[in-house]
C-alpha cells in the first residue's frame, strides 16, 4: 500500500525541474543503481529545485526534501541525513519537525533502498561543502 502513496509523493513536480538561474547546482549519482539527481538552489538556500532519472524512492525523497528545504536546511542536512539513516535502520526516533510524508518514505521496511532515499540529501551536501 505505502508503494501508492510513494508514487504519489513522487509525482508532486511543484519544485521539479531546474530552472538554470543559480549558481548552486550539483549532480550526484547512486553507486549501488545508478539513479541520478541533478539539484539546483537559491543562493540564500530558501528553495531548491530538482531533475532525477531515478527510481521513485529517489525522486520521492527529492520531492520532499525541496517541499520542505527551508525548514530542512536550517535543522541541517546533516542532521536530518542522521536521523533519515538512523530511521530507516529500525531506530526509535524523533524528529523535532514535521516533515509530510517523511516518515512514508524512511519507513524500515525500506531499508534496502536506503542509498535511493538519501541521494538528494547527499548531493546538497556537495553543493554545501564545496
Amino acid at each position: 500500500m505505502n508503494e501508492k502513496r510513494i508514487i504519489q509523493i513522487a509525482s508532486d513536480t511543484k519544485y521539479y525541474g531546474l530552472k538554470n538561474l543559480y549558481i548552486l547546482k550539483t549532480k550526484a549519482k547512486n553507486k549501488i543503481c545508478g539513479d541520478i539527481v541533478n539539484i539546483e538552489i537559491e543562493k540564500n538556500f530558501k528553495n531548491m529545485w530538482f531533475e532525477t532519472n531515478s527510481c521513485i524512492y529517489t525522486q520521492a525523497s527529492a520531492a520532499i526534501l525541496a517541499n520542505n528545504f527551508s525548514e530542512i536546511y536550517k535543522y541541517g542536512i546533516d542532521n536530518m541525513l542522521r536521523f533519515i539513516e538512523k530511521k530507516i535502520n529500525g531506530e526509535n526516533v524523533r524528529l523535532s519537525m514535521n516533515i509530510k510524508n517523511l516518515d512514508i518514505l524512511i519507513d524500515k521496511k525500506n531499508k534496502n533502498r536506503k542509498e535511493c532515499i538519501t541521494l538528494p540529501y547527499d548531493a546538497i551536501l556537495k553543493i554545501i561543502n564545496d
